[in-house]
C-alpha cells in the first residue's frame, strides 16, 4: 500500500490522530533537518508523529547519528512501517502526552531537538502544555521544538505559550510543499 493511501486511510478514520492525509514532502523535511543546525550537538533528537518517516528518512540521510534519534508514533500500523524502513533502533510507540515516562523506559535524559508534526492544533491546551512540558524538561540549552503548521500563524497561541513560559519565533515557510507549510519553534522564553 502507499504512504498516500495508508495516511489517508488512517486520516479518514482517525481525523484528531492523524494530521495529514499525505505525507510529508521533501522540502518541508529538509527544512526539519536545517532546524537541526542550530541543536546541541550531544544529546537525542526527538522526533514526535513520525508518521511514514519522510523526516526521518531526511535526518538519517543527513548523517544524523541514529543511536541519537528517538522516533516517537502513536499508531501502531504506522510503527510497524517505520520499523520495516529504518529497523528497531530509537523507534517508539507511544503518546506525546506521556513523555516522561517514555522516556524513563527509553533512558533517554537530554533532549537537543524536538521535531514534530503532531495534531497539535487539535490538542487541548492541557495536552499542548503536556507536550511542551515532556519535551523541555529534559532539554539542553539552546534546544528548540519545531512544529508544522499549514495555517498562518502559530498552531499553539501565543497567548497561552506566555502563560506558560515559552516564546514562539517562525522558522521557515516552505512555499515548495502544496499546502504551503510554515515551521515554528518553542522554546522556554529564558532561552530567548
Amino acid at each position: 500500500m502507499s504512504d498516500t493511501r495508508l495516511l489517508l486511510r488512517l486520516w479518514l478514520t482517525k481525523p484528531r490522530q492523524i494530521a495529514t492525509w499525505t505525507p510529508t514532502g521533501t522540502a518541508v523535511a529538509q527544512a526539519y533537518v536545517d532546524a537541526l543546525d542550530a541543536a546541541p550537538r550531544h544529546g537525542h533528537i526527538v522526533e514526535l508523529g513520525a508518521g511514514t518517516g519522510p523526516i526521518t528518512g531526511a535526518m538519517i540521510d543527513a548523517g544524523c547519528d541514529r543511536s541519537r534519534l528517538c522516533i516517537v508514533e502513536y499508531d501502531h500500523a504506522l510503527v510497524v512501517l517505520l520499523k520495516q524502513r529504518f529497523g528497531h533502533t530509537g523507534i517508539v510507540q507511544g503518546d506525546a502526552r506521556a513523555l516522561d515516562a517514555l522516556f524513563d523506559a527509553h533512558g533517554i535524559d537530554r533532549v537537543a531537538a524536538i521535531v514534530s508534526t503532531l495534531p497539535i492544533l487539535h490538542f487541548s491546551r492541557t495536552d499542548q502544555k503536556r507536550v511542551l512540558d515532556g519535551c523541555f524538561s529534559r532539554a539542553l540549552p539552546g534546544a528548540t521544538f519545531t512544529q508544522i503548521t499549514y495555517l498562518p500563524g502559530s498552531p499553539i497561541r501565543q497567548r497561552a505559550l506566555s502563560r506558560w513560559g515559552y516564546c514562539a519565533r517562525r522558522f521557515k515557510r516552505v512555499n515548495r510543499n502544496w499546502p504551503p507549510a510554515t515551521l515554528w519553534q518553542y522554546q522556554p522564553a529564558s532561552a530567548d
